[in-house]
């Protein structure tokens, strides 16, 4: 009768240099299976140090159980599969910008199209969508209600706002009123260059540029702002802002649309040119 003998349990070396594990299957192993090199203590170093110890003994203090290589090779696998994966994520994505740009060379705004700013719908331009907007200085035509906004008051200054429009509606028309607590007046150059570093200096805003014309407003002197700009590196936007100036008060009329919109700049246009004092 044969006895069936339970095989000692196997422990595994960490190599110092390339971190991989060797088994430790017999007394002989000095090299690393993996790099060659030699690890730094062995058995029969060990055992000169620990008369009458064990392969075993030597295994325990010096490598790790069977169990925790098996664990930690899962692990490995684990995030090699993760690696892998977003390599494969990286890879589409990168064919995905390729295609696009290969088929926008071809096709050209056909294609590109899905990515733009909304454009303005050529119905807003009916007559019967206008209604009239009042504010504290100026009054103009407008398609859509201007509805109040809540700007923070700056140091001297309170500041009144009002929106209409959005990124569905292709266009967004913004009036701001400022009244200036410590001056009795204000220069409408000035007022006209900072409200365009004010633009300029908004989150996501770039390639901002601009020209600018005095006007006459029911014979009163006024600023013409005309330019564009591109927003969050991807969209190209145009504006035009009018400034006023009343003693210590000043309004800004404020339209932006996306740039080779047609329609967004004869809304514009018509705005701008609906202007009157009050």
């Amino acid at each position: 009768m044969h006895r069936q003998l339970t095989p000692l349990p196997m422990n595994y070396m960490k190599c110092l240099h390339c971190s991989e594990h060797s088994a430790l299957k017999s007394e002989y192993l000095t090299f690393c299976d993996a790099c060659g090199k030699k690890f730094p203590v062995i058995y029969k170093d060990w055992l000169a140090q620990h008369p009458g110890g064990s392969l075993e003994a030597f295994g325990r203090e010096y490598g790790i159980s069977e169990a925790e290589f098996t664990a930690l090779e899962r692990r490995k696998a684990r995030k090699a599969g993760f690696t892998g994966r977003k390599k494969l994520t990286l890879a589409a994505a990168i064919a995905v910008f390729v295609v696009c740009t290969g088929l926008s060379f071809l096709y050209g705004p056909y294609l590109m199209a899905v990515f733009r700013e909304p454009r303005v719908s050529a119905g807003l331009l009916e007559e019967a969508q206008w209604r009239t907007f009042r504010g504290h200085l100026i009054r103009m035509q407008s398609p859509l209600s201007l509805k109040p906004e809540s700007p923070e008051d700056r140091p001297n200054m309170r500041v009144k706002a009002f929106q209409a429009g959005g990124k569905t509606d292709g266009i967004v028309i913004r009036m701001e009123e400022s009244v200036y607590l410590s001056q009795s007046s204000i220069l409408l150059e000035t007022a006209a260059q900072q409200t365009a570093r004010s633009m300029e200096t908004r989150s996501g805003v770039s390639r901002f540029s601009y020209t600018s014309r005095e006007l006459q407003i029911d014979g009163q002197p006024a600023l013409l702002q005309q330019g564009s700009y591109v927003l969050r590196e991807t969209a190209p936007m145009a504006f035009q802002s009018l400034i006023f100036v009343r003693g210590g008060s000043q309004v800004q009329l404020l339209v932006t649309h996306a740039a080779d919109d047609a329609t967004g700049k004869q809304a514009a246009d018509k705005i701008m040119t609906s202007i009157h004092l009050n």
